[in-house]
């Protein structure tokens, strides 16, 4: 007697519950090292698991540009959610920013910001910023890191250099016989 309302309780409370899954998105740089060619991917996967589903390391590197939590699954190979747009944002794709992240190896630096989208686990915009002089670096910075420039390409500040830190001019050393 007992059994059965047990299993109709459990049926009605599985029944009714809905289940939701999420997963972690990625938007990666990957460059074919044969192929010489370089382009983004929206994934699913991370970028070691990438590189290893899509031909190995000595194939292809890839390094992650953003990442954001999406709702639901990727069975069916459905798509990867979008990647979520800034919630008013103080800089626009294309704008010269300044480093004001103490401390930080780029502090000062100057760059182009490439990407810009809302992190929810953080609640803050972040911005992709591209450094050009630098070897193309790319990073990631949080709004309040950042400061717009008019700063000009091979600046000190952009090159990491103030007036102090310069090196002195070189002074020629009279050769020895």
């Amino acid at each position: 007697m007992k059994k059965p309302i047990l299993i109709i309780l459990l049926t009605l409370t599985f029944g009714f519950t809905s289940v939701y899954g999420e997963y972690r998105a990625y938007l990666i740089e990957v460059y074919d090292h044969i192929l010489q060619k370089k382009w983004e991917e929206k994934t699913g996967f991370s970028t070691d698991k990438y590189i290893v589903t899509h031909g190995g390391g000595n194939r292809v590197s890839a390094f992650v540009k953003a990442t954001w939590m999406c709702y639901g699954d990727t069975s069916n190979y459905l798509n990867i959610c979008p990647l979520p747009d800034p919630i008013q944002p103080k800089f626009q794709k294309g704008d010269r920013v300044k480093i004001t992240l103490e401390k930080h190896i780029t502090e000062g630096w100057i760059g182009v910001i490439e990407l810009a989208y809302y992190q929810a686990d953080v609640k803050s915009n972040v911005y992709g910023v591209r450094f050009g002089e630098k070897k193309q670096l790319y990073n990631r910075y949080f709004e309040f890191n950042l400061e717009k420039t008019t700063g000009s390409a091979g600046s000190p500040v952009e090159t990491g250099q103030t007036e102090q830190t310069q090196p002195p001019p070189a002074t020629p050393v009279p050769a020895t016989q």
